[in-house]
């Protein structure tokens, strides 16, 4: 029954592409005279890419609720009994819009059971729209993880079983935070890539930092500190998607306490953010060891 919430999520991720790629970048990363519940300043184009998704997902008749970084509160659509509530964050990694740095949609959807949420298990589907040098959608349901490529208007599947590698090369954490990290194990872990000839990349846009770990493995992770002692990532919009997409394309997912970010309890804040490691295999086993 959720095709046709994914139908339509595509089709806003291309009305956002084009948004994108014809008007000019200054002017889409104007900061606006308000900030989201998070305090985050916001762009323009972030105010324009949440009211695309807004408006199409409350016409869903299979949405019963509707929550969005950029909003308070869960918006409650006419559909009282509905099966679905849907999630976004409509436009992750904005400060990068006037860099012309790839920026993304992050989403997932989640299955009343009995009225309520348990936690990340309740996923039926999640993904991401990635808008970089090319437009790519990432859905990840039972079924495994496809990757499509926007092509004229239209998203065409170019991988219908993506997978993370057990082991990578690649290690993405932002290191200008170290000396705050709250968890050592961080530090060791850097160390470790190090010496194991491991290349550091960060771009500080999530679904460009996670896409590059589930294509070419390895690790990445927003680790709490002392700036940020809950974590930077919000649960419901980031973390519980982009774990769930990690773990049925066959990496891991975690909170560094948690085997499977997914058993965290669904939060009773909405905007509740958390640590978050996404990984291939063999980092998460490195890692955990330490």
């Amino acid at each position: 029954m959720a095709d046709n919430i994914i139908i339509t999520i595509k089709k806003c991720c291309v009305e956002i592409s084009e948004l994108i790629r014809t008007k000019h970048t200054g002017d889409l990363s104007s900061i606006t005279l308000d900030s989201n519940i998070s305090g985050d300043e916001v762009k323009k184009l972030d105010i324009l890419s949440n009211e695309i998704l807004l408006q199409e997902l409350l016409q869903c008749d299979d949405v019963r609720n509707v929550g969005s970084e950029e909003e308070n509160d869960l918006i409650m659509t006419n559909n009282k009994n509905a099966p679905y509530l849907v999630c976004y964050d409509p436009l992750d990694g904005s400060s990068n819009i006037d860099s012309n740095i790839t920026t993304g949609t992050i989403f997932a959807i989640y299955e009343y059971d009995n009225d309520c949420i348990a936690n990340g298990h309740n996923i039926i589907a999640a993904g991401y729209c990635l808008y970089g040098g090319a437009t790519q959608f990432i859905i990840a349901d039972s079924t495994g993880v496809k990757m499509y490529i926007l092509n004229n208007g239209v998203f065409d599947l170019i991988n219908d079983n993506l997978k993370i590698n057990p082991k990578g090369n690649v290690y993405s954490i932002n290191e200008s935070n170290k000396y705050n990290w709250i968890d050592n194990r961080f530090n060791l872990f850097v160390d470790d890539c190090i010496s194991n000839n491991y290349t550091s990349r960060w771009v500080g846009s999530m679904v460009a930092d996670a896409h590059r770990t589930i294509i070419k493995g390895g690790f990445f992770t927003y680790p709490c500190d002392t700036k940020s002692p809950d974590g930077k990532l919000r649960v419901l919009y980031e973390a519980y998607p982009f774990a769930y997409i990690f773990e049925r394309a066959g990496g891991c997912s975690s909170d560094g306490k948690l085997e499977s970010f997914l058993d965290l309890d669904f939060p009773t804040d909405h905007h509740q953010k958390t640590p978050l490691i996404l990984s291939g295999t063999h980092e998460y086993n490195v890692f955990k060891n330490l």
